[in-house]
């Protein structure tokens, strides 16, 4: 078929001529911020109206999927090719160096060692042993350290395909020798974050406790993303690229969990994200919802059917 051999040819040469100017950057961007809102706003929508399935839920949730990656995509070729997203860059570095203190150098020290992908692996594997131990159930810790495993994977892969340099080394504090795109830091903060809203903290009794938690976690991934900035061992791009990966992660993960929780009896969906402390795909599943047992009795048999109506208690 040359045509389309042809067809296709002209595509990838026009991306790769192209895919670092704005043009084709803002489009990208564009078409991924929508496909992400639509998909978000879609899910609730179905929530609301009690309207939900497990197709549905899924289904809106590899949306998100495919529109995280195709933007971080985006940011990785406009990264290897130093196009115009990666403009900011060098400014927001030159303002971090400028605004330096001894206190402030001690605390983000503590804070980038602490976020270190050592470190993360380390709390992901203790708050998987502790948070099995006290389900009865090995599922979720192997939820959270996959989770965590998988981003540290993705982003050792991407740093080797997209060979980044790190920042000069006149503007480091810390010594960093590898590649520098995306942020590791960042991408395995984000996956544990959301790891544990998953199992732990999404579903929290309460819309305010529950968005507690979420903003608490972001703060954190906003923090040690700032300290690699002002640490001088990533450009901006980078803990951008890592938040963006690290929330793909997140969001396969969450899709996974709602199919697993969707084929139990109603009485044991919650094994892996606990109850009430479930997300809320799960929380509709499992028909609890704020602490409260549904009015909806439970179904009789072992495997749900994927094209019931998810309870909303």
């Amino acid at each position: 078929m040359p045509g389309m051999r042809d067809a296709i040819d002209l595509v990838i040469n026009e991306v790769r001529t192209e895919a670092a100017t704005a043009e084709i950057a803002i489009w990208m961007l564009t078409v991924g911020v929508l496909a992400y809102t639509v998909a978000l706003g879609a899910e609730r929508w179905n929530r609301r109206r009690g309207d939900s399935t497990v197709t549905t839920v899924c289904g809106w949730g590899a949306v998100r999927v495919a529109a995280l990656l195709l933007m971080f995509t985006l940011l990785a070729v406009q990264v290897r090719l130093s196009g115009w997203v990666t403009g900011a860059d060098t400014a927001t570095l030159d303002w971090f160096v400028a605004h330096r203190s001894p206190g402030v150098t001690a605390a983000a020290v503590v804070i980038t060692d602490a976020a270190s992908p050592v470190g993360v692996a380390l709390v992901a594997v203790v708050t998987a042993a502790l948070v099995s131990w006290r389900r009865r159930s090995w599922e979720p810790g192997v939820l959270v350290v996959g989770i965590v495993a998988v981003a540290a994977a993705a982003s050792t892969i991407v740093k080797m395909i997209v060979a980044r340099s790190r920042p000069p080394t006149a503007s480091q504090l810390v010594t960093e020798t590898d590649w520098s795109f995306p942020s590791g830091h960042v991408t395995g903060i984000v996956a544990l974050a959301g790891a544990l809203l998953i199992v732990t903290g999404a579903g929290l009794p309460g819309r305010a406790r529950g968005a507690l938690a979420g903003t608490l976690a972001v703060l954190v991934v906003v923090v040690v993303a700032a300290t690699r900035l002002y640490l001088g061992v990533h450009w901006l791009t980078d803990v951008l690229g890592g938040a963006l990966l690290g929330g793909a992660v997140v969001a396969a993960g969450s899709c996974a969990v709602t199919a697993l929780a969707a084929r139990r009896p109603p009485g044991r969906a919650a094994e892996v994200t606990g109850a009430p402390a479930v997300p809320i795909s799960a929380v509709q599943i499992s028909g609890i919802e704020d602490g409260r047992p549904s009015d909806t009795p439970p179904m009789p048999h072992p495997v749900a059917d994927e094209h019931r109506p998810i309870s909303t208690g």
